[in-house]
């Protein structure tokens, strides 16, 4: 038996998590119980919800590494003014920063390597932005990599910035865009495997990992919702920093790295968690930064049917534990241990013998 009872609306809400005296818990309630069916689609609660269970059970140093913003972030910042008066660019972009500024008033952007957006517009896909505090590629050490025999020329050196082919070269690096340019098709892409064993090259960028690709998706879209992130990133490093930089085509490009896709219409919330998940697998690492990135086998595609059910599971899970020391917390209270409850006396015995 449960104690929940049903709202007004017929809603039953089944946890709070993470649960009080915890601030910013996120409720999770029969019907956000019920978009984990098959063929339904993922609400803003599961995906918050999962992404907060995804930080948790990362290593210190990890979680310190990367920011994960809630899944209404984007809609806040890229939401429309209500009125028509026209601004300059300039004012606009201070004006959809000042309505997300809190959100990072505890953080600092840039000291991470990675920040997860979540963008839900009739479809969900995930936005990471890379290393947004470097200016340019930085080589580090991989740890699967093995010094190679001694040359006069090293083949694993990373390109320089000026021998990375801009997005306009489209027959070499099909799936790049700047802020002002669209984001293709990739094509002809490097497998993640082949570069497990060389150096990891760390590049500010901004990837667009969508498990629904193709004609049906509008790359054009996919470039005007770069450019609010690039805006938004420009003002935030003007507030954070107290200076004016760029975050156009010469510091962070975007890209559409090819990713596992849904076999359905209805999974694309699922696979924005899968995303998340694999980013910190040490199973198999994006072992680079550099673009184009093909990571089309980065996880089985057996994972994802059983996804759903996993992460209701968890939620009944939880459910049961929190009722379940919520009721011992109710008897604690009812029978609290206190030096005033009546002691039971014993009959003296034998004194314990001393010695041998």
């Amino acid at each position: 038996m449960t104690d929940l009872q049903p709202t007004f609306s017929g809603l039953v809400m089944l946890i709070v998590y993470p649960p009080p005296p915890a601030k910013g818990g996120i409720s999770v309630t029969n019907e956000d119980l019920h978009c984990l069916n098959d063929g339904e689609f993922l609400n803003d609660v599961i995906i918050d919800f999962y992404l907060y269970l995804v930080l948790e059970k990362l290593k210190k140093e990890d979680a310190h590494r990367i920011h994960v913003f809630s899944s209404f972030f984007y809609k806040r910042l890229n939401q429309r003014e209500r009125r028509s008066v026209p601004d300059t660019a300039n004012l606009i972009q201070k004006k959809k920063h000042n309505r997300v500024k809190t959100w990072t008033r505890h953080v600092d952007l840039f000291q991470k390597d990675f920040v997860f957006v979540p963008i839900n517009e009739a479809h969900w896909y995930l936005a990471v932005i890379c290393f947004p505090g470097l200016e340019g590629p930085v080589l580090e050490k991989n740890p699967m990599y093995v010094d190679p025999p001694p040359a006069s020329s090293s083949p694993d050196e990373p390109q320089s910035e000026e021998n990375i082919p801009d997005h306009d070269d489209q027959s070499s690096c099909q799936d790049e865009c700047s802020e002002d340019g669209n984001l293709a098709e990739d094509a002809g892409v490097p497998d993640v495997s082949s570069l497990a064993s060389k150096p990891i090259i760390c590049k500010p960028c901004i990837l667009i990992m969508d498990s629904l690709r193709g004609p049906s998706r509008s790359n054009v879209v996919k470039t005007l919702r770069l450019r609010v992130v690039f805006r938004y990133l420009e003002v935030e490093w003007e507030v954070r920093r107290g200076s004016q930089r760029s975050f156009g085509k010469d510091v962070m490009k975007g890209s559409s790295p090819r990713v596992p896709q849904q076999d359905n219409f209805s999974d694309c919330g699922v696979y924005v968690l899968q995303y998340v998940e694999s980013f910190f697998e040490l199973q198999n690492p994006i072992p680079s930064f550099q673009l184009p990135m093909n990571l089309s086998d980065w996880f089985p595609q057996q994972r994802m049917k059983t996804k759903r059910l996993e992460i209701k599971e968890l939620i009944l899970k939880i459910k049961d534990q929190q009722e379940l020391d919520k009721k011992e917390a109710e008897q604690a209270e009812a029978w609290p241990g206190s030096p005033e409850e009546p002691e039971i006396e014993e009959t003296p015995g034998p004194m314990p013998s001393i010695g041998p």
